[in-house]
């Protein structure tokens, strides 16, 4: 299949190591959007490289597999690996790829400076759209749905849930290579787990620190942003350039019921802390929204807010991985995907039209509406699950459109 533009600046710059099952790299990747086509434990394989584990990063970037990645991005062809951007675009989304365009900095030259990392799934929290592969914590939930006799788990998650495996990225040729080569790589990319929560990823910052790297090198991390305090404030400002993205999937109680067990006041003063302390922090702040059931007439309230917070703040909307789960938008009646809809159209016209993000946003809701697959039973059995094993009420939590359809 040909498109006149395959083109995607990540191939020719980073490796995202990420996709560890039970201690083993199962695979790596250009991009950190490769991995949520995986399936931990099977393979999730898709440049299809023998024992990836064995390599080094380096070794990673100058594939043969990774050449060819290049090579068909380069002329018009989608390469089958990244198959989740030319779905995206398919439905009419902006996709990972066309956020990063060809170079206009003749300094921006090609080569592997930018890695993308899991060091551990370690996390502080139990985040509903989440899953024990990505957050040890989950674990709680997993043990009270196997003592409860909840077979139902693997039907409303749909093939996103598995138990938590050690990653142990710290034993691995890969982390040997990322202490020795602190000189090579220019941005460091993470998430977990949590990367601030992890000992050992703030060694790692700290061994940047002691070589004299840090001043060079600059960190992107997707961080729930609930843990900044002097301690980790002082460690980032000895970085070249903070440039992170906050996970925030909501305002008030909603964000209460999905990022559990955190408070949006907990929330608010960590972020705050960070605009008012990181001295070398990018001015414009990023955050990231995984669209669900859960918030999505939550909206309105959590653009006002980071408008708030930030005027010139940048905020993504993206899927619910896998799509076809219980809490995803398509399992929503149309009236309340139209009301969220307004939400969206409301806030674009009250501040930018040129914002490509609720663009997507509103798209992402279009493309429910149509192929919409209304179903209570699987979406209000995923809320019930994790009401059960945290002894809560969607009732308590949720706007009361959503709680009268759910009740009806």
């Amino acid at each position: 299949m040909i498109k006149k533009d395959t083109y995607c600046r990540l191939p020719f710059k980073e490796i995202a190591i990420k996709d560890y099952y039970d201690g083993k790299l199962m695979a790596f990747a250009p991009c950190c959007m490769m991995s949520n086509m995986s399936t931990p434990g099977s393979g999730p394989n898709l440049l299809k490289v023998k024992d990836p584990h064995l390599l080094t990063p380096q070794e990673m970037f100058d594939h043969p597999r990774t050449q060819l990645l290049r090579d068909n991005l380069s002329n018009g062809i989608q390469d089958e690996a990244c198959a989740i951007c030319w779905h995206q675009e398919s439905n009419g989304l902006k996709s990972h790829r066309e956020y990063h365009p060809r170079p206009v900095d003749p300094d921006d030259i090609d080569g592997l400076s930018v890695i993308d990392i899991t060091v551990s799934n370690v996390c502080n929290l139990r985040c509903r759209m989440c899953s024990p592969s990505s957050s040890n914590l989950l674990m709680k939930d997993h043990q009270y749905f196997k003592e409860n006799g909840y077979a139902a788990v693997a039907n409303h998650l749909t093939g996103r849930w598995f138990p938590s495996k050690p990653v142990r990225l710290t034993e691995s040729v890969q982390w040997e290579w990322f202490l020795n080569n602190s000189d090579k790589i220019k941005v460091i990319k993470a998430s977990g787990g949590e990367p601030f929560y992890d000992s050992k990823f703030i060694e790692l910052l700290n061994k940047y620190i002691e070589t004299g790297n840090a001043k060079n090198t600059s960190l992107r991390f997707h961080t729930n942003a609930v843990l900044f305090d002097e301690s980790l404030i002082e460690i980032l400002n000895q970085f070249k350039e903070n440039r992170h993205v906050f996970s925030v999937d909501g305002v008030g109680k909603t964000y209460e019921y999905i990022r559990y067990p955190a408070t949006f006041l907990e929330l608010e003063n960590s972020i705050k802390l960070y605009i008012d302390k990181v001295i070398n922090a990018y001015p414009i702040l990023q955050f990231t929204f995984v669209l669900s059931a859960y918030n999505i007439l939550n909206i309105d309230d959590f653009a006002t807010w980071v408008k708030q917070l930030s005027p010139a703040a940048i905020m993504k909307f993206s899927e619910v991985f896998p799509v076809n789960r219980g809490i995803s938008i398509n399992h929503l009646p149309k009236h309340i995907l139209e009301k969220a809809k307004n939400q969206a159209i409301k806030h674009l016209f009250r501040n930018n039209l040129e914002d490509d993000n609720f663009k997507n946003l509103i798209t992402q809701i279009d493309n429910a509406i149509k192929n919409n697959k209304e179903n209570k039973n699987k979406l209000k059995g995923e809320f019930m699950l994790f009401d059960a094993s945290r002894n809560q009420s969607y009732r308590d939590f949720l706007h009361e459109d959503l709680v009268s359809w759910l009740d009806s």
